[in-house]
């Protein structure tokens, strides 16, 4: 597959105002780069990892009227490729994308004043997220910055929770890609016109 602006000139088509390429039968090409990061981070920023009030057993994590969270913060960042090629109505979507996001963990003393008494901060790397993989979950490494026994615990329950949650999301992204990304509502809005425009041209001919 040709990669993004790589397509064969000959072939691809501009959207023209006067609706020359309207039902996209002629190829052109979609960068999704820019739509990929924005929802990409609408899906994995501030996600909430259950994990429940520490049971007292752990003292040197937490007391048994504390509670442990663990959540998603920032995507730090997003790169590579991704875009749409549609020939004839059909959509064909590559991407090939590295994403790294940012997580953290922390202790809330009940006793106190609900403000954090411990904290760590980790990443999630998803290093390799391409259509040619579509069909699989891609890999995710999940690290702690600091190796204490809140980092342990908190890095081995969002590998246990966690990223299970980051798969769900990242599966409704390869989902919405396959789907057109963010050509997919104008894609439909021109299946529309199209019917429209057969029903138009039956009437017309039945009149005539």
């Amino acid at each position: 597959m040709a990669k993004y602006g790589e397509g064969d000139r000959r072939w691809i088509v501009e959207e023209r105002p006067d609706g020359a390429n309207v039902h996209n039968w002629h190829w052109s090409e979609k960068d999704c780069l820019p739509w990929a990061k924005k929802r990409l981070a609408e899906l994995l920023q501030n996600l909430t990892v259950p994990i429940g009030a520490s049971d007292g057993k752990d003292e040197k994590i937490a007391s048994p009227s504390s509670s442990i969270s663990i959540c998603t913060t920032d995507l730090d960042s997003v790169s590579g490729e991704a875009y749409v090629n549609i020939r004839k109505g059909k959509i064909i979507p590559g991407y090939e994308l590295s994403i790294s996001l940012s997580w953290k963990g922390e202790v809330t003393d009940g006793d106190g004043d609900g403000k954090p008494v411990e904290q760590v901060k980790g990443k999630v790397l998803i290093p390799y997220l391409a259509d040619e993989n579509a069909n699989e979950d891609p890999e995710i490494r999940v690290s702690v910055g600091d190796e204490n026994p809140l980092g342990k615990k908190a890095r081995e329950t969002f590998l246990s929770i966690g990223k299970s949650m980051i798969l769900e999301r990242i599966r409704e992204f390869v989902s919405e890609m396959q789907q057109g990304g963010p050509v997919r509502e104008e894609i439909e809005a021109k299946k529309v016109l199209k019917s429209v425009d057969k029903s138009s041209t039956k009437i017309n001919m039945s009149s005539n």
